[in-house]
């Protein structure tokens, strides 16, 4: 049958069956994809007869609805159904028949004899005379029931006898070995302990272990450069001057004759040549400040004294400005540079004095760095504050006292403390134990407050009834998965399946019964898996 296109009508809440049926003999060989309206109910044999209308016609017929009561019945009625418009006319629809198929169900009705021809005649079969006209032979085979009460028997029985041989097989045959490796994780407790001069003996109990005082003493040297600066004086001014010849007679001028300035300050200057000066006459002789620096250099003019007797023979003048006077910034000691030093070496001495008093501390035993004192001796700086001097040197002593608190004694403390808090069944990796000292309170001078975490790795335990009866009745594989999603493991664990002694029989799964399955634990195992990691 060839339907050339799909033809869609939307029905009304006021259309009846035979209002149905004209539009499918309107239609003709078309596919019809009836819309039917929540409104509009159809029974299952009014669906039935526009089947057989349009199966009729040899046109096709589907309908639209989400109303679940309609689809169900249009389903026995041997119709398609659709819950939108778009996936009816893309769909193929369900070939329509004069009559449904009835159901295998409704071929052999309960409780009545099913009749079956005789066989055909065969090589060993006699013919009947006049077996063209015989009817046909019907023999109706009935099956009788059986009491219920001998049912019910004969069930007990067979249970009874399974069950027995279920559990002499399993007694006997099946067993199993499980080997798991337990995983590690690390495990620590901190132990507050009390360090005491007067302790001669451990108490785990009360936290107290020995303890006693221990003193050395350093000396040493240092140096730093100065900080402090100032202006000294470096080199003289020099110049000249000119000496007027003040009487009738010629004057000797010696080197060395000093001359100076006769305002302000006076600076005063030497001649560095001998000369003479004819009466009434004027000579120019070379002069050098007497001091150093920069106020040796003055103006012209202001030089204009003459020291000694010669001032009452001659005058004397500088036409030109004295030059060359000058000073440089030189290092000082301050006080600053002292404190400075002083701090630097009282460090470096307090090391050295940790470091000698570590060293005569016997095996076993610590100096906590907080119960340390130190006091600075005879320290001695070269040379003084406002010296002019680049480097400031220091000479001191330190000396430090300790308690020196027996750690053996406390790991002692700290390792049953640890072995206290450890779950049950749980095992300590002997090798992986270490002890970290803690914050240290110096109490008094005779008592120091510490505290020893102790940290190792531990083995998680495993509980082998539990394991028992996880895997009973598993296959290998299953038993693998069940153990590591219920148990911490370090490696896959290990099934065996038994027994070893009737190869004839290789069992397939764990023993249902747990008393069959043996469970052992590997510690040296997953002692040498957590020594690696």
């Amino acid at each position: 049958m060839v339907l050339h296109m799909t033809h869609t009508i939307q029905l009304s809440p006021r259309d009846t069956l035979p209002s149905l049926l004209a539009r499918i003999k309107a239609e003709g060989r078309e596919r019809l994809l009836f819309v039917v309206p929540p409104e509009l109910s159809l029974t299952v044999p009014e669906l039935q007869a526009l089947r057989r209308e349009a199966s009729v016609r040899l046109a096709g017929l589907a309908l639209v609805s989400d109303q679940p009561d309609l689809r169900r019945r249009a389903a026995e009625a041997g119709i398609s159904t659709y819950r939108s418009i778009e996936h009816g006319q893309r769909a193929r629809w369900r070939r329509l028949r004069s009559e449904p198929w009835p159901r295998r169900r409704d071929l052999r009705p309960p409780g009545m004899a099913v009749a079956e021809a005789p066989p055909a005649p065969g090589l060993y079969a006699r013919r009947v005379p006049g077996a063209a006209r015989a009817g046909v032979f019907l023999r109706a085979f009935v099956r009788r029931r059986s009491p219920w009460w001998a049912t019910l028997g004969l069930m007990v029985i067979m249970v009874l006898l399974l069950g027995g041989l279920s559990f002499v097989l399993a007694m006997i045959l099946p067993e199993a070995h499980a080997t798991l490796v337990p995983a590690s994780e690390p495990f620590e407790i901190t132990v507050p302990l009390q360090a005491l001069a007067s302790q001669e003996q451990p108490d785990a109990a009360a936290g107290l272990v020995p303890a006693h005082a221990e003193s050395v003493q350093v000396t040493g040297q240092a140096q730093i450069a100065t900080t402090g600066r100032e202006f000294e004086p470096t080199t003289k001014a020099t110049g000249e001057v000119v000496f007027v010849n003040r009487t009738g007679s010629e004057v000797a001028i010696p080197s060395g004759t000093v001359v100076s300035t006769a305002t302000g300050d006076n600076v005063g200057f030497i001649t560095t040549s001998d000369g003479k000066v004819e009466a009434g006459g004027r000579t120019v002789l070379p002069i050098e400040a007497q001091a150093a620096g920069v106020d040796g250099n003055v103006p012209a003019g202001t030089i204009t004294a003459v020291d000694g007797s010669l001032a009452l023979y001659l005058y004397v003048s500088n036409e030109s400005d004295t030059t060359g006077g000058g000073s440089a910034e030189v290092a000082v000691v301050t006080d600053d540079d002292k404190s400075r030093l002083q701090d630097q070496l009282f460090q470096q001495l307090k090391q050295q004095a940790y470091e000698r008093l570590t060293e005569r501390l016997a095996a076993g035993a610590f100096v906590p760095a907080d119960s340390v004192s130190y006091l600075a001796m005879s320290p001695t700086f070269t040379p003084f504050v406002g010296d002019v001097s680049p480097q400031l040197s220091l000479s001191m002593s330190v000396q430090a006292v300790g308690l020196v608190v027996d750690t053996t004694s406390g790991d002692g403390v700290a390792l049953q403390r640890l072995e206290m808090a450890m779950p049950p069944g749980s095992r300590l990796v002997a090798d992986s134990v270490h002890y970290i000292p803690g914050s240290v309170t110096v109490q008094s001078d005779t008592a120091v407050g510490f505290s020893i975490t102790v940290q190792g790795t531990l083995l998680r335990a495993i509980d082998t009834a539990r394991a028992r009866n996880t895997i009973a009745g598993m296959t290998p594989s299953q038993a693998v998965a069940a153990l590591k999603d219920h148990f911490a493991l370090a490696s896959d664990p290990r099934i065996e399946l038994g027994p070893d002694w009737l190869p004839m029989v290789v069992p397939t799964r764990v023993p249902s019964l747990p008393w069959r399955i043996r469970v052992d634990v590997d510690w040296d195992t997953a002692t040498q898996i957590a020594l690696r990691h």
